[in-house]
Protein backbone atom coordinates (compact mmCIF):
# COMPACT_ATOMS: atom_id res chain seq x y z
CA UNK A 1 0.00 0.00 0.00
CA UNK A 2 1.67 3.40 -1.10
CA UNK A 3 0.53 6.84 -0.36
CA UNK A 4 0.96 9.82 -2.47
CA UNK A 5 1.32 13.18 -0.98
CA UNK A 6 0.07 16.69 -3.27
CA UNK A 7 0.97 20.06 -2.48
CA UNK A 8 -0.61 22.90 -3.42
CA UNK A 9 0.73 26.51 -2.68
CA UNK A 10 -2.14 29.19 -2.35
CA UNK A 11 -1.16 32.74 -2.37
CA UNK A 12 -3.17 35.08 -0.53
CA UNK A 13 -3.59 39.23 -1.29
CA UNK A 14 -3.86 39.99 2.31
CA UNK A 15 -1.22 40.20 4.93
CA UNK A 16 -0.25 36.64 6.34
CA UNK A 17 -0.51 37.93 9.88
CA UNK A 18 -3.88 39.55 9.91
CA UNK A 19 -6.52 38.57 11.41
CA UNK A 20 -8.83 38.22 7.36
CA UNK A 21 -5.93 35.66 6.70
CA UNK A 22 -6.14 33.84 10.02
CA UNK A 23 -9.50 33.21 9.35
CA UNK A 24 -9.36 32.56 5.80
CA UNK A 25 -7.17 29.40 6.39
CA UNK A 26 -10.82 27.25 7.74
CA UNK A 27 -12.58 28.32 4.48
CA UNK A 28 -9.58 26.99 2.21
CA UNK A 29 -9.49 24.00 4.10
CA UNK A 30 -13.08 23.58 3.33
CA UNK A 31 -12.41 24.25 -0.32
CA UNK A 32 -9.76 21.64 -0.09
CA UNK A 33 -12.27 18.88 1.03
CA UNK A 34 -15.07 19.91 -1.15
CA UNK A 35 -12.67 19.65 -4.15
CA UNK A 36 -11.30 15.92 -3.37
CA UNK A 37 -14.54 14.74 -3.29
CA UNK A 38 -15.46 12.31 -5.76
CA UNK A 39 -11.72 12.10 -6.63
CA UNK A 40 -8.76 10.07 -5.43
CA UNK A 41 -8.58 12.15 -2.88
CA UNK A 42 -11.51 11.63 -1.24
CA UNK A 43 -10.15 9.64 2.02
CA UNK A 44 -7.27 12.39 1.79
CA UNK A 45 -6.45 14.04 4.78
CA UNK A 46 -5.75 18.21 4.18
CA UNK A 47 -2.99 19.99 6.49
CA UNK A 48 -2.39 23.26 5.85
CA UNK A 49 0.95 25.30 6.78
CA UNK A 50 2.40 28.59 6.44
CA UNK A 51 1.99 31.60 9.27
CA UNK A 52 -1.26 32.15 8.72
CA UNK A 53 -2.37 28.71 9.29
CA UNK A 54 -0.11 28.42 12.56
CA UNK A 55 -1.44 31.61 13.83
CA UNK A 56 -4.79 30.37 13.26
CA UNK A 57 -3.95 27.30 15.21
CA UNK A 58 -2.66 29.52 17.79
CA UNK A 59 -6.08 31.48 18.00
CA UNK A 60 -8.11 28.05 18.26
CA UNK A 61 -5.67 26.94 21.43
CA UNK A 62 -5.95 30.27 22.82
CA UNK A 63 -10.01 30.53 22.51
CA UNK A 64 -10.21 27.25 24.50
CA UNK A 65 -7.54 28.59 27.32
CA UNK A 66 -9.21 31.58 27.26
CA UNK A 67 -12.98 29.42 28.40
CA UNK A 68 -10.61 27.67 31.18
CA UNK A 69 -9.36 30.46 32.54
CA UNK A 70 -12.45 32.76 32.96
CA UNK A 71 -14.37 29.95 34.67
CA UNK A 72 -11.27 29.25 37.27
CA UNK A 73 -10.26 32.98 37.62
CA UNK A 74 -14.18 33.90 38.26
CA UNK A 75 -14.53 31.26 40.53
CA UNK A 76 -11.87 31.48 42.48
CA UNK A 77 -11.82 34.93 43.28
CA UNK A 78 -15.84 34.52 43.99
CA UNK A 79 -14.74 32.09 46.39
CA UNK A 80 -11.71 34.30 48.01
CA UNK A 81 -13.83 37.35 48.22
CA UNK A 82 -16.59 35.70 50.01
CA UNK A 83 -13.98 34.72 53.09
CA UNK A 84 -12.46 38.38 52.90
CA UNK A 85 -15.20 40.12 53.03
CA UNK A 86 -17.58 37.65 54.85
CA UNK A 87 -20.47 38.41 52.53
CA UNK A 88 -21.69 36.35 49.30
CA UNK A 89 -23.61 39.62 48.27
CA UNK A 90 -20.72 41.67 47.72
CA UNK A 91 -18.59 39.77 45.58
CA UNK A 92 -21.32 39.54 42.63
CA UNK A 93 -21.42 42.94 42.22
CA UNK A 94 -17.71 43.47 42.49
CA UNK A 95 -17.00 40.91 39.55
CA UNK A 96 -19.78 41.98 37.81
CA UNK A 97 -18.13 45.76 37.57
CA UNK A 98 -14.91 44.54 36.93
CA UNK A 99 -16.41 42.17 33.86
CA UNK A 100 -18.30 45.26 32.87
CA UNK A 101 -15.27 47.70 32.56
CA UNK A 102 -13.30 44.37 30.79
CA UNK A 103 -15.88 44.12 27.98
CA UNK A 104 -16.21 48.12 27.94
CA UNK A 105 -12.43 48.78 27.33
CA UNK A 106 -12.54 45.73 24.53
CA UNK A 107 -15.36 47.36 22.59
CA UNK A 108 -13.12 50.90 23.12
CA UNK A 109 -9.88 49.62 21.75
CA UNK A 110 -11.76 47.84 18.82
CA UNK A 111 -13.91 50.90 18.18
CA UNK A 112 -10.04 52.48 17.84
CA UNK A 113 -8.01 49.69 15.93
CA UNK A 114 -10.85 49.39 13.36
CA UNK A 115 -12.17 52.70 12.92
CA UNK A 116 -9.56 55.03 13.45
CA UNK A 117 -6.14 52.61 12.66
CA UNK A 118 -8.34 50.78 10.00
CA UNK A 119 -7.23 47.24 11.26
CA UNK A 120 -9.32 44.29 10.93
CA UNK A 121 -10.15 43.91 14.26
CA UNK A 122 -7.45 42.93 18.13
CA UNK A 123 -5.41 40.02 17.35
CA UNK A 124 -5.84 36.54 19.25
CA UNK A 125 -4.10 37.09 22.10
CA UNK A 126 -6.04 40.26 23.04
CA UNK A 127 -8.86 38.58 24.72
CA UNK A 128 -6.74 36.53 26.79
CA UNK A 129 -4.41 38.47 28.17
CA UNK A 130 -6.76 41.95 28.83
CA UNK A 131 -9.04 39.74 30.50
CA UNK A 132 -6.25 38.37 33.35
CA UNK A 133 -4.30 41.86 33.67
CA UNK A 134 -7.33 43.57 34.08
CA UNK A 135 -9.19 41.35 36.66
CA UNK A 136 -6.00 40.93 38.72
CA UNK A 137 -5.65 44.76 38.88
CA UNK A 138 -9.40 45.44 39.37
CA UNK A 139 -9.78 43.08 41.81
CA UNK A 140 -6.69 44.58 44.08
CA UNK A 141 -8.80 47.96 43.69
CA UNK A 142 -11.63 46.55 44.69
CA UNK A 143 -9.99 45.07 48.13
CA UNK A 144 -8.59 48.13 49.16
CA UNK A 145 -12.04 49.64 49.01
CA UNK A 146 -14.55 47.55 50.34
CA UNK A 147 -12.00 46.02 52.86
CA UNK A 148 -11.92 49.35 54.60
CA UNK A 149 -15.56 49.80 54.06
CA UNK A 150 -15.43 46.46 56.19
CA UNK A 151 -13.56 48.10 59.07
CA UNK A 152 -17.05 50.61 59.39
CA UNK A 153 -19.84 48.57 59.44
CA UNK A 154 -20.56 49.19 62.77
CA UNK A 155 -21.80 52.89 61.79
CA UNK A 156 -24.26 54.20 59.20
CA UNK A 157 -23.80 52.69 55.27
CA UNK A 158 -23.49 56.51 54.02
CA UNK A 159 -20.60 57.19 56.71
CA UNK A 160 -18.69 54.04 56.10
CA UNK A 161 -18.70 54.90 52.52
CA UNK A 162 -17.63 58.09 52.80
CA UNK A 163 -14.87 57.39 55.37
CA UNK A 164 -13.71 54.26 52.89
CA UNK A 165 -13.65 56.69 49.72
CA UNK A 166 -11.48 59.39 52.20
CA UNK A 167 -8.86 57.10 53.15
CA UNK A 168 -8.64 55.00 49.94
CA UNK A 169 -9.46 57.22 47.46
CA UNK A 170 -5.53 58.19 46.64
CA UNK A 171 -4.33 54.85 47.06
CA UNK A 172 -6.50 53.44 44.08
CA UNK A 173 -6.08 56.67 41.92
CA UNK A 174 -2.14 56.55 42.83
CA UNK A 175 -1.77 52.96 41.31
CA UNK A 176 -3.95 53.42 38.52
CA UNK A 177 -1.76 56.51 37.37
CA UNK A 178 1.90 54.24 38.34
CA UNK A 179 0.47 51.18 36.66
CA UNK A 180 -0.98 53.48 33.40
CA UNK A 181 2.71 54.54 32.83
CA UNK A 182 3.89 51.05 33.43
CA UNK A 183 1.25 49.91 30.40
CA UNK A 184 1.38 53.40 28.66
CA UNK A 185 5.31 52.20 28.00
CA UNK A 186 4.27 49.85 25.83
CA UNK A 187 2.61 51.67 23.34
CA UNK A 188 5.80 53.13 21.64
CA UNK A 189 7.14 49.38 21.48
CA UNK A 190 5.73 49.11 17.68
CA UNK A 191 4.37 45.28 17.98
CA UNK A 192 0.57 45.35 17.59
CA UNK A 193 -0.39 42.98 20.37
CA UNK A 194 1.74 44.84 22.76
CA UNK A 195 0.03 48.22 22.17
CA UNK A 196 -3.48 46.83 21.50
CA UNK A 197 -3.03 45.18 25.16
CA UNK A 198 -2.10 48.42 26.35
CA UNK A 199 -5.15 50.25 25.17
CA UNK A 200 -7.45 47.44 26.88
CA UNK A 201 -5.62 47.58 30.47
CA UNK A 202 -4.74 51.24 30.14
CA UNK A 203 -8.56 52.15 29.30
CA UNK A 204 -9.87 49.70 31.92
CA UNK A 205 -7.83 50.79 34.61
CA UNK A 206 -8.82 54.58 34.38
CA UNK A 207 -12.67 53.38 33.85
CA UNK A 208 -12.32 51.61 36.95
CA UNK A 209 -10.50 53.52 38.97
CA UNK A 210 -12.54 56.80 37.91
CA UNK A 211 -15.82 56.28 37.26
CA UNK A 212 -17.11 52.06 38.05
CA UNK A 213 -15.23 52.27 41.70
CA UNK A 214 -15.97 55.59 42.84
CA UNK A 215 -19.02 56.08 41.62
CA UNK A 216 -20.80 52.72 40.15
CA UNK A 217 -19.73 50.53 43.30
CA UNK A 218 -20.90 52.99 46.21
CA UNK A 219 -24.55 53.03 44.52
CA UNK A 220 -24.25 48.92 45.10
CA UNK A 221 -23.41 49.37 48.28
CA UNK A 222 -26.74 51.97 49.39
CA UNK A 223 -28.65 49.90 47.28
CA UNK A 224 -28.24 46.36 49.14
CA UNK A 225 -28.22 48.10 52.45
CA UNK A 226 -27.67 45.80 54.97
CA UNK A 227 -27.58 42.84 52.72
CA UNK A 228 -24.66 43.86 51.80
CA UNK A 229 -23.12 41.15 54.34
CA UNK A 230 -25.64 38.64 53.78
CA UNK A 231 -25.85 35.27 54.75
CA UNK A 232 -22.63 36.08 57.60
CA UNK A 233 -24.31 39.17 59.00
CA UNK A 234 -27.49 41.16 59.18
CA UNK A 235 -27.70 44.74 60.02
CA UNK A 236 -31.30 44.78 60.93
CA UNK A 237 -30.84 48.33 63.11
CA UNK A 238 -28.38 49.91 60.58
CA UNK A 239 -29.82 52.82 58.34
CA UNK A 240 -29.76 53.05 54.53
Amino acid sequence: MCSTLVKFDVLIDQNPYSTEAIHMVDQIEEAADRAGNNTIFADSKVHIGGVSSLNNDLQNVSNEDYSRTVTIMLSGLFIMLIFLLRSAIMPIYLLGSLILTYFTSMGFAELIFTQIFEYNGLTWAIPFFSFVMLMALGIDYSIFLMDRFNEYKEIQIKEALIHSMKNMGTVVISAAIILGGTFGAMLPSGVLSLIQVATVVLTGLFLYAFIVLPLLIPVMVRLFGKHNWWPFKKRMNQQK
